[in-house]
């Protein structure tokens, strides 16, 4: 549903810039005065859930009802994703479009947003900055994932000091990709041979990975849509008892390669039951040219396959765990390898998804929240396994 929001805005302190690399993407920074802040922007953009009885939430209240006149300066403000953003001269008024709430609204800042509006009747001679963003919305879970660092990765630097990813390491130590691993704060890798940095993995993102198979947690009906949807609170799960992660030592290698043949089949996997993958504004194709690298096996690929498609996908397989109590430890049913499963249904459950993606507009971002395609590529991968 299509929200508009207005806000008066000072002539002065409104600024428009165009991005250097694509014409249809626009910036506008701005102050608002407190009592001038809108409610209602909608907030589904935002990855983080706003606890107001956060240590960060309460001194965000503290600085701006200390009401100094710095709180503009203080704060990092509120980003948002809109459909455009426009600003009336003569009634010195900002106009800010949000076509569709998955993806206009609050990327960043959602704390701020929260206390400021609990603050607009306080009287406060403050002023708060708003950045919004247009023509962003292909990369709008990234945007809002990379915008959402700074306490997650505090948080992830104090696990690795504390050595609560050596579980992770045991499982995964040997595996071509390890040494891209980012376990704390700009932690960096160098390829002495080709004289490059190197890509480097969030940690955060490997324990999202590794929690869709967290079969304690999730099951048939219960599906991990938050390791699409917040990095932070899957590391806040794995952190709640890290050394339970142990059991998952066994099939951490074949999770990881699992997700490399995924990403590099999909698309051709659903090309082959007649679809065009490369026509989505997506897929990133460019005729038949590589144009990127895989994420974990660095291999050539020749599309993209956004985080919204490729984690159900990649999640539905777990349907195929199970603990071996003998020895404490995840196994995979019947000792199957789930490449072999992934190549005997990657047909039809591509299909399923793509087709459930074209249902809901073809907006890969709705689709890794939808509850409803985790279940569908769930059942599938389960029945193809008892197929066999």
């Amino acid at each position: 549903m299509s929200v508009t929001k207005t806000m008066y805005v000072k002539e002065n302190s409104f600024r428009k810039l165009d991005d250097p690399f694509n014409s249809l993407a626009k910036k506008y920074v701005f102050y608002v005065k407190i009592c001038d802040v809108p409610d209602g922007i909608p907030m589904a953009t935002n990855p983080r859930d706003q606890k107001l009885t956060s240590g960060v939430a309460q001194a965000i209240q503290e600085s701006l009802e200390s009401n100094d006149g710095y709180f503009h300066l203080k704060n990092r403000g509120i980003v948002l994703s809109a459909k455009s953003c426009t600003y009336n001269n003569q009634t010195k008024e900002v106009k800010i479009d949000f076509a569709d709430s998955m993806l206009h609204g609050n990327i960043d800042g959602g704390h701020t947003y929260k206390i400021v509006c609990e603050h607009r009747d306080a009287g406060l001679d403050q002023y708060v900055q708003f950045e919004v963003m247009t023509g962003v919305e292909d990369i709008i879970e990234k945007l809002a994932e990379a915008r959402n660092t700074s306490v997650q990765v505090d948080e992830k630097s104090m696990a690795e000091l504390q050595q609560k990813f050596d579980p992770i390491k045991e499982g995964l130590e040997g595996m071509p990709f390890f040494s891209r691993i980012a376990f704390k704060q700009n932690q960096q890798a160098f390829d002495e041979e080709n004289n490059k940095r190197l890509k480097m993995i969030d940690a955060r993102e490997i324990v999202s990975i590794i929690n869709m198979f967290n079969i304690d947690k999730f099951n048939s009906m219960t599906h991990p849509i938050r390791a699409y949807s917040s990095k932070a609170k899957m590391l806040e799960l794995y952190l709640e008892d890290p050394e339970s992660y142990r059991r998952y030592v066994n099939i951490m290698p074949d999770i990881f390669d699992l997700y490399d043949a995924i990403e590099m089949e999909f698309a051709t996997a659903f090309n082959e039951t007649g679809g065009r993958y490369g026509r989505k504004k997506y897929s990133g194709y460019k005729d038949g040219k590589v144009i990127g690298s895989s994420k974990f096996g660095l291999h050539e690929i020749y599309y993209k396959i956004p985080d919204g498609l490729i984690y159900p996908t990649v999640a539905a397989f777990r349907s195929l765990v199970i603990l071996n109590e003998q020895i404490g430890k995840y196994e995979w049913k019947n000792g199957v390898n789930p490449i072999t499963v992934w190549d005997k249904c990657k047909k039809n459950l591509t299909n399923q998804i793509m087709n459930f993606a074209s249902a809901i507009g073809d907006n890969p971002n709705a689709v890794g929240k939808d509850s409803n395609i985790w279940n569908l590529a769930y059942m599938t991968v389960l029945l193809q396994q008892e197929m066999n």
